[in-house]
């Protein structure tokens, strides 16, 4: 039998030995490839992560620069701060092959209408090819950003004033000066701080925030800052020439806010009044030693409306009727005409309020029918001669279409009706102020700005911060809120609210209160208020401290309301203690947050930058004079 051969298998156990070999070597191969790869990644991104905290520190120290040397800003283009510096690391060793460009320049809007908002713009690069650009977003502080800003806690004559009786601040609070908080205590919502070392009466205080004391001081705003705004008005046709006749709460110029609905939409306007006497335009009580008047009774802003809407000032009461004026009582004798006024004032035998009977501001149309004619006017007839100052032609040519009596006399709040308008209005000497606001505006005055009755938003307080009612005033002496007849309870034959012992019946003749006087009247104040002096009440220490009550306490003028903030160089008072309770007004004071994100136009800043968002910009072609040529309006 034949047996079967054996196969020879040795050159497959080499082939397989081979395949393995190729095998584990591939595998090796490939930890080998990865294990680089991950290294050239780790090292790709940590030169990347190197690059982009290069960046961003770059636009940090930049703006660090910027607050140590406001020059380093400029009005248009951009400045360069570095060129393909070198840079170093904490330890301040030199980081190898790399290099960091930073630049700096307005951005957006760049008039400053908006606020003042720039752009750091910083380029990190190194020798392999990697290169970084961030943009630091940065804007300088408004003085709208604060609540309350004094620059010396004392009043000009020297006396030192302090938070008390339990007042309460909402927002941001500086003072360049000694904060003192009396034992009847103060409670501040937001972040207070102060150039001092110290807060006297720290203790009675209460602090939402820890206070930060020694911080560096804030300059105050200055007259070269209100003369731009002077020069921002003058473009607009929204500049004035006023004078500065009377006293603190006096002014012959008034401006009054006000709305008008065209094609459906509620539209901002403001309209300016020249008078020829102070006395009259601000609605001051008389000064009078007549023997056929005292005071309230010769006033020709206040008096009553007949039967048929006539208004007849008390003054002409003496000398004129119309319609049912008379009171019931006729003659030329000074008994006969003292018994008119007081009737046009107040029911004789009730000794309440009548309830026609109101106080005004000079200029306004209803004091145009003293002449006894039974028509209003808006431009005749104004007791002091005065009259409204008509816009200009182009603007009157828009507003064509109002039916109102006093549409050529309307200045618009905005660019629709007026190209040329900048945001800014402009008054060469003293201003009184009232009104409705809707709009975006900076009132700023040369004299002192003075509130003759309330002023607030069209839409309250409650509203878009970027698009929505927003104003603000400045003023290169003081802002008053004047002691007039609209604003403090008067009582007729004494000189009452001027009076420091005052006598009589008051009534409220303001806007606010009911005819019987015993409802308390109340100040509203919406807005910015800085002014290179004072903030204050004329005469709050003076008057009725009885008749009007703030809350659960007697005060002269009711609740002082204000929302927004207060910035003044010298502390001012709106009240003072008496033993029957308060003077002036009691404060209560709201804040404003949209200041710190949308001031008014132009508002003066603090200079200081601050940060407010970091972008990611594309690297691939990216050239710095190309993108401020883009990104400037």
């Amino acid at each position: 039998m034949r047996v079967p051969g054996v196969r020879n298998e040795c050159g497959i156990a080499l082939l397989t030995t081979l395949l393995v070999v190729v095998a584990v070597g591939a595998i090796a191969l490939a930890a080998v490839m990865m294990t680089l790869n991950a290294n050239l990644v780790t090292k790709n991104g940590e030169r990347v992560s190197t690059l982009n905290d290069v960046a961003l520190a770059g636009a940090e120290e930049a703006r660090s620069r910027l607050n140590a040397n406001k020059t380093l800003y400029p009005t248009g283009g951009y400045t360069t701060i570095e060129t393909n510096a070198i840079v170093k690391d904490a330890g301040n060793a030199t980081i190898p092959k790399l290099t960091r460009s930073t630049w700096i320049g307005p951005s957006g809007i760049a008039s400053g209408q908006y606020g003042v908002i720039g752009s750091i713009i910083s380029m990190a690069r190194d020798s392999f090819g990697n290169k970084v650009v961030r943009r630091l977003e940065v804007n300088q502080e408004s003085f709208s950003k604060f609540a309350y800003f004094s620059n010396i806690e004392q009043d000009t004559s020297g006396t030192v004033l302090s938070f008390l009786n339990g007042d309460q601040i909402l927002g941001p609070v500086h003072s360049n000066d000694t904060i003192q908080i009396a034992a009847s205590g103060a409670t501040f919502k937001g972040q207070v701080t102060t150039a001092a070392s110290t807060i006297v009466g720290q203790s009675n205080g209460t602090f939402t925030l820890p206070p930060i004391k020694s911080a560096a001081r804030i300059p105050m705003p200055t007259v070269a800052d209100l003369n731009k705004l002077d020069s921002l008005a003058n473009i607009g046709s929204t500049k004035f020439t006023g004078s500065t006749a009377g006293g603190t709460g006096q002014a012959r110029t008034r401006i009054v806010f006000d709305t008008a609905t065209i094609g459906g939409v509620v539209e901002g306007f403001f309209k300016v009044y020249q008078g020829t006497d102070e006395n009259f335009v601000s609605a001051r009580l008389p000064s009078t030693t007549s023997t056929t008047g005292n005071y309230l009774e010769l006033s020709k802003n206040c008096g009553d409306l007949d039967s048929l809407g006539v208004f007849l000032s008390t003054f002409n009461h003496d000398t004129a009727s119309a319609g049912t004026h008379l009171h019931g009582v006729a003659g030329t004798t000074n008994a006969n005409k003292q018994a008119r006024r007081d009737s046009s004032l107040y029911t004789v035998t009730a000794g309440a309020r009548r309830r026609t009977s109101r106080c005004y501001l000079g200029g306004d149309s209803i004091l145009t029918t003293n002449n006894g004619a039974h028509t209003n006017f808006f431009t005749a007839n104004q007791p002091d001669a005065g009259s409204w100052v008509q816009a200009p032609g182009a603007i009157n040519t828009a507003l064509a279409s109002l039916t109102r009596n006093d549409k050529n006399y309307l200045f618009p709040l905005n660019r629709l009706y007026n190209a040329n308008f900048k945001g800014v209005i402009s008054v060469a000497g003293k201003v009184v102020v009232s009104g409705i606001v809707h709009g975006r505006v900076t009132v700023a005055a040369t004299g002192n700005v003075i509130f003759g009755s309330n002023i607030t938003y069209y839409q309250g307080s409650t509203r878009d911060c970027t698009t929505g009612d927003i104003a603000g005033y400045f003023s290169g002496q003081s802002v008053i809120i004047s002691n007039n007849t609209l604003n403090a309870p008067q009582t007729t034959n004494t000189n009452d609210s001027w009076a420091s012992a005052p006598t009589g019946t008051f009534h409220n003749y303001g806007p606010v209160g009911t005819w019987s006087g015993s409802t308390p009247s109340t100040m509203t104040l919406y807005g910015f208020f800085l002014t290179l002096r004072t903030y204050g009440a004329e005469a709050y220490n003076v008057g009725d401290d009885a008749l009007n009550v703030c809350l659960t306490d007697n005060s002269g003028r009711g609740c002082l309301y204000t929302f927004g903030g207060i910035i003044q160089g010298w502390r001012g008072a709106v009240t003072q203690g008496t033993g029957g309770g308060y003077t002036g007004y009691k404060k209560q004071y709201s804040y404003d947050a949209c200041g710190a994100t949308d001031p008014p136009p132009y508002y003066p800043t603090t200079g200081i930058f601050v940060k407010n968002r970091f972008y990611e910009m594309d690297p691939t072609h990216f050239d710095v004079a190309a993108w401020f040529a883009a990104n400037q309006n």
